[in-house]
């Protein structure tokens, strides 16, 4: 299996008229509550590069929240490419964690192994997100099964070798 998913591999992912385009962070979580809507038991999400506007918002927040909390066995996964700002830039996220432990999980991915792609993405069972890399909030949102699972693959490779966050549980925010 590769080791990851690389820049060339995502642009030969051809997302057609069935991929719609999310731009700015209003239609990124809605794209998130599809994923969401469209799970079963998980939404997992690689954060490689920081992105606080969405993950601080707080219709973004509510979606996990209900997400983890409406059926029994529910988890939202989180795996950070550098937690080293989590506490200053992810704040709210980091509240909804401490107030939920078991259902929304934070872990650093390792450093010594590859990870799991080169951009950031959400994806659950039936939906994935995959965000554009530079500054500019925006992602192509497909359901298509052939790009959700060899990303859900490799994320959970990646999430085995992952650090549990441990550290916010101290942090009293």
């Amino acid at each position: 299996m590769p080791d990851t998913i690389n820049r060339r591999q995502m642009s030969g992912m051809k997302m057609n008229h069935d991929s719609p385009r999310a731009e700015g962070i209003e239609a990124l979580t809605q794209a998130l509550a599809d994923v969401g809507q469209h799970s079963l038991r998980h939404i997992s999400a690689y954060i490689a590069q920081p992105l606080p506007a969405l993950w601080n918002n707080t219709p973004a927040l509510d979606t996990l929240r209900r997400f983890a909390t409406e059926r029994a066995m529910r988890e939202v996964r989180l795996l950070f490419a550098d937690a080293s700002g989590l506490a200053r830039d992810y704040g709210a996220l980091v509240a909804l964690a401490q107030r939920l432990p078991s259902h929304i999980l934070l872990r650093q991915a390792a450093t010594e192994f590859s990870p799991p792609a080169s951009q950031s993405f959400i994806l659950g069972d039936g939906a994935l997100v995959l965000f554009d890399s530079g500054e500019r909030p925006a992602a192509t949102h497909t359901r298509t099964a052939q790009h959700i699972r060899p990303l859900a693959e490799r994320f959970a490779d990646a999430w085995e070798r992952a650090r549990p966050i441990s550290e916010i549980r101290a942090l009293g925010i």
